[in-house]
């Protein structure tokens, strides 16, 4: 007998996970071995379960989904991570198959296109559609010539605010975060822009600024 693929879900929305839950334990082929609310939950449960896949919403915070995804990544190498994205933009799904995610889905799909989506991101199959590979190769080539346009807007903002020369706690009760969650997008910051010291992250936010004036500068109409 085929051994039935392990499921494991993350979701902040008991009802909708449970009646996932419900819906593909009822398909003979998969088993859902447990459940978390949040993303620091699925850190601490997913491991002791052993999952094949890990079933996720694409807007979890503290930590967020991509580094969810790239902790899970680390500590079960066999699992495979699925993300189910409401409207997600491509600079989200290119942190998210970055962070080692197998595919990310839209929560419009199906029952049976979700199905065939587990059952590819179990066989260690990239799980994505056309469309989506299209956006991240597109944004990936917008990257190319500047980095800053693979930030995200949580990621811009951070970016901002290190370059006002805020501490990771003066910015974690400006965004309402958690310094952990601050310093792992800092972490981020680092190797997206590939820098490997904060001063490089000031010096650089500090010339766009200085970009920024000097086209206003050049835009001003004469007195």
């Amino acid at each position: 007998m085929t051994e039935r693929i392990r499921l494991f879900l993350v979701s902040p929305a008991l009802a909708i996970r449970r009646a996932l839950a419900r819906s593909l334990d009822e398909e003979g082929e998969i088993v859902v071995v447990g459940e978390a609310n949040s993303a620091v939950d699925a850190l601490t449960r997913a491991p002791a379960a052993r999952p094949h896949v890990v079933l996720a919403g694409a807007h979890l915070r503290d930590p967020d989904t991509p580094e969810m995804c790239r902790r899970l990544h680390g500590a079960m190498p066999e699992a495979h991570i699925l993300v189910v994205g409401v409207n997600a933009s491509h600079d989200l799904v290119a942190d998210t198959i970055t962070a080692g995610a197998a595919g990310v889905v839209p929560h419009t799909i199906d029952e049976t296109e979700l199905m065939d989506a587990i059952r590819t991101a179990a066989a260690g199959r990239m799980v994505m559609s056309t469309d989506a590979f299209m956006d991240l190769l597109q944004g990936h080539a917008r990257s190319a010539h500047d980095p800053l346009q693979s930030l995200t807007p949580l990621e811009r903002e951070l970016f901002d605010l290190v370059g006002e020369g805020m501490s990771n706690a003066e910015i974690a009760e400006r965004m309402y975060l958690s310094q952990g969650t601050v310093r792992n997008y800092v972490s981020r910051l680092f190797r997206k822009l590939r820098v490997e010291r904060r001063a490089q992250l000031v010096a650089q936010a500090a010339r766009l600024s200085s970009t920024a004036h000097q086209g206003e500068h050049d835009r001003a109409p004469d007195p």
